[in-house]
């Protein structure tokens, strides 16, 4: 599964509403404790380490998927 497709899928869980790669953290009602748990379950899932300061600065799926293709490479 993608990166993109996984990231997805975890966020409409959480949110329960339909999520793309242009959605917004703030719009699907994620909170600072969702965004955790979505970095945590990605961190073990990609095997990467995502940095704290970045946490600070995802505001979208996009940049979520973007940061995670990042570190992986």
């Amino acid at each position: 599964m993608k990166i993109q497709d996984t990231i997805i899928k975890k966020l409409e869980n959480l949110s329960k509403k339909k999520v793309d790669i242009n959605s917004k953290l703030e719009d699907l009602n994620i909170d600072s404790l969702d965004l955790a748990d979505l970095i945590i379950d990605a961190e073990k899932e990609f095997n990467i380490s995502i940095p704290d300061e970045e946490l600070n600065k995802i505001k979208s799926v996009k940049e979520i998927v973007i940061l995670i293709e990042k570190l992986k490479s």
